[in-house]
């Protein structure tokens, strides 16, 4: 043996830099608690400091499929760490952006820069272990990114007050630079590039299109109404690039994703109700903190602590998900995960202004933690029904609907809240309440339905899941 010869490094070393890399996507948590500072900086109205969010989001969900095929053409750890160069150009750019109308093109370029991050990482992180293992990986990998996802906001504030609004992007281009150097230096490509592959342009054109144009659809039906022009062009345009994908990708040699899965009736049943979960999951992050403010009273501080249980119970989920996945399926995992988020938003439903402390972070934490199994269960049954050389093009599926999902729920949860807010004042009116106490009234009982809604896809989530079983196994 030859004595001269480097030692091999821990193999959880790979998956904690990459963890690390993407981490730098998640702290966006961070840019919400700068939107009003952002807002007064550059004198805008305060609806316009949506697209700030829109622009990010759009690029990044719309890019990620398209993205995972690049690595699995050229290397995952190739795209991986580009993604981390264009990120921390993109945070320093956001940081120095003169105008709103700049910023808004910033934030676009750190979609992409996520998007060839964590269309990768996933990929990276399980390629590094044999298949038995992949379930441990994936949920030490969701764990992390669950944890970044939580500090944004906490790290964002003392942020803010020491050096102003640009401080929240500045302050991640250090961990992406450090990333990107700890990335070139320990992470290896884990499987070897197939010479000779082509990327399908003409399927990225149009798929990212049919995204882009369904999420900015679903964004302006709720703002602008269903019937306006904008959404009626974003959504007439999505169908047709989508119809045009699909007749494209049937006659393709290498596209970029194999419709010919989702013949596969677990594959596609996984993406439905992984898509179902995260809409009912997102009315958590959208209507709590309204409740927490109007309805229980809470101080910043207790509100900050309990918002913070969710994505704590899916940082306790992930670890549990990924060891459990060597016992049970991704089947079973999902089923649990599936109904315990649908008790949690129905516990959530049942709040009342005056109910327990423990009650309101006991249904957070539920919710959470079924969330957290579900995603690592969906992750690995994904990534496990694709080859290895389309580990990219996995992982950045499983983002793709949980963007979808946010997305949708997001516009729905909105939508459904306002319609039921406007019903119950109308009813209230005859009980001569005073205009305050008729205004919390409202509100407490939309919040309640709206929840209620959010648990019934949950549960719909379920019995999606359940009844799988029943599918014929194909040969």
């Amino acid at each position: 043996m030859d004595s001269r010869r480097s030692p091999q490094p821990p193999r959880w070393l790979a998956p904690l830099i990459v963890s690390f890399g993407a981490l730098t996507g998640q702290l966006d948590t961070a840019v919400n608690i700068a939107l009003p500072a952002i807002t007064t900086a550059f004198a805008i109205e305060i609806p316009a400091i949506q697209w700030l969010v829109i622009c990010y989001v759009l690029t990044y969900a719309s890019l990620v499929l398209g993205c995972g095929r690049l690595g699995d053409i050229f290397g995952h750890k190739r795209v991986f760490l580009t993604g981390l160069l264009w990120s921390a150009l993109s945070f320093y750019l956001c940081g120095q952006a003169p105008t709103f109308g700049w910023l808004l093109v910033f934030r676009g370029m750190q979609g992409l820069g996520n998007a060839l991050v964590v269309s990768c990482a996933p990929a990276l992180v399980t390629l590094a272990f044999p298949e038995a293992e992949r379930g441990k990986a994936l949920g030490f990998y969701t764990m992390c990114t669950s944890i970044a996802a939580t500090l944004g906001p906490l790290l964002g504030g003392p942020l803010l007050t020491l050096w102003g609004w640009p401080a929240v992007f500045y302050g991640r281009v250090p961990l992406a630079v450090l990333a990107a150097l700890l990335t070139a230096g320990w992470v290896r490509q884990p499987v070897a590039v197939r010479p000779g592959q082509r990327f399908d342009r003409l399927g990225a054109v149009t798929m990212t299109t049919a995204i882009a144009g369904l999420l900015l659809a679903l964004t302006q039906g709720n703002r602008l109404g269903w019937w306006a022009l904008p959404t009626l062009g974003a959504g007439s345009g999505a169908l047709g690039c989508l119809g045009v994908f699909l007749w494209h990708t049937t006659r393709c040699a290498e596209p970029v994703i194999d419709l010919r899965l989702f013949r596969h009736a677990g594959f596609s049943v996984a993406h439905i109700a992984h898509i179902l979960v995260n809409v009912a999951s997102f009315s958590v992050l959208l209507l709590v903190p309204y409740y927490l403010l109007n309805a229980y009273h809470a101080s910043a501080l207790l509100g900050g602590v309990l918002l913070a249980l969710s994505p704590l119970g899916s940082i306790l989920a992930s670890p549990l998900g990924g060891r459990l996945l060597t016992r049970v399926t991704p089947y079973r995992l999902s089923l649990a995960g599936a109904t315990l988020v649908a008790m949690g938003l129905y516990g959530i439903g049942q709040w009342q202004a005056s109910s327990a402390l423990g009650w309101v972070a006991g249904m957070l934490l539920v919710q959470g933690f079924g969330q957290g199994l579900l995603h690592v269960a969906t992750m690995e049954y994904v990534m496990g029904m694709m080859p290895r050389q389309q580990q990219g093009v996995a992982g950045s599926l499983t983002m793709l609907t949980r963007a979808v999902g946010i997305v949708a729920g997001a516009t729905l949860g909105a939508f459904l809240l306002n319609a039921l807010q406007a019903q119950h004042t109308v009813l209230l009116q005859a009980t001569g309440l005073p205009a305050p106490t008729l205004a919390a009234q409202a509100f407490l009982l939309a919040f309640q339905e709206t929840l209620r809604y959010a648990a019934g896809l949950a549960a719909l989530a379920a019995v999606v899941l359940w009844g799988r079983r029943f599918l014929p196994v194909p040969g």
